[in-house]
């Protein structure tokens, strides 16, 4: 485990075991932290929450690598260590990134079948990776979002009576990021922190981040609430959910979940009372994860 220091600097604990890769991705360059681990053992696309990076997670990636498995963790453009380019983020444009990413590790590690893990809104993007390739082996999803429930609203910092009103507000936000994309917005604007996180260190560390966002635009957040939960899937899923997530109520997860069209899925449940599970909380999630990474 790193110190709250090394942490702060986003320092690794093991930089012989750890490297960094560029590669291009529409048209932009884009990070790539890589552990790597046996050459016909289970390759790891990381995909990370909300406005961080895949440093953010260190401690959690680095125990999979030393449980004997490749990792590699996008930056997606915009994020952390991706060079700064005038692009603006979307969804569509995160998805290709992490699709890039995908081929990078086909030809990197050409032996590995490769599974998609993804935390957050890395969760909901790693089911959208898993719905445009077929080079996927694996789904682990920790959190899923389908935008067209009017429970949704519950996730954000409006409280659930404003669920009639969804529909709504969903198509005003829409309209609105038609006529300002680019409006950077905070995400305490529409996620209330506290449910992200209780702890004071990790909410302190994440509005600290040198290599953290601060905000997002308008655009992205709208591409949002465009995600189809629907689409058919080539793979099998397993989605993770803790059973006290503040921010994503099991509830709703398995609302979700129900409508997941997928080979093979399972749901996960993870006694725990926090969002941030696979950073405070893991030893309770690390030997579980493990085993549906490597099955």
């Amino acid at each position: 485990m790193r110190t709250a220091q090394e942490k702060a600097l986003n320092a690794v604990q093991r930089p012989t075991a750890y490297r960094e890769v560029l590669i291009e991705s529409s048209g932009a360059p884009v990070a790539l932290s890589v552990w790597d681990g046996p050459a016909t053992g289970p390759a790891v696309l990381f995909l990370p929450g909300t406005m961080t990076h895949p440093l953010f997670y260190e401690d959690f990636l680095d125990a999979l690598n030393r449980g004997g498995l490749t990792v590699v963790g996008l930056h997606p453009v915009g994020h952390g260590k991706s060079p700064s380019v005038r692009a603006r983020p979307t969804v569509e444009l995160l998805l290709r990134n992490a699709l890039d990413a995908l081929g990078w590790m086909r030809t990197a590690f050409p032996d590995a079948p490769v599974v998609v893990l993804g935390s957050s809104q890395g969760g909901v993007l790693a089911l959208m990776v898993a719905a445009r390739s077929d080079r996927v082996h694996r789904v682990v999803a920790h959190n899923i979002l389908d935008p067209s429930l009017s429970a949704t609203v519950g996730l954000t910092r409006l409280p659930s009576r404003f669920a009639p009103a969804y529909r709504g507000l969903r198509a005003g936000v829409r309209g609105l990021a038609r006529m300002v994309p680019g409006l950077p917005v905070p995400i305490g604007l529409y996620l209330d922190t506290r449910r992200v996180t209780a702890n004071r260190q990790t909410l302190s560390r994440f509005y600290t981040d040198p290599l953290g966002r601060r905000t997002y635009p308008l655009a992205l957040v709208a591409g949002l609430l465009d995600v189809d939960a629907t689409t058919p899937l080539g793979c099998p899923v397993v989605v993770v959910a803790a059973s006290g997530d503040p921010l994503f109520p099991l509830p709703y997860t398995r609302e979700v979940f129900d409508k997941i069209d997928a080979p093979a899925k399972e749901l996960l449940v993870i006694d725990a009372a926090e969002h941030l599970i696979f950073t405070e909380e893991l030893d309770l999630v690390l030997p579980v994860i493990l085993a549906k990474l490597t099955e």
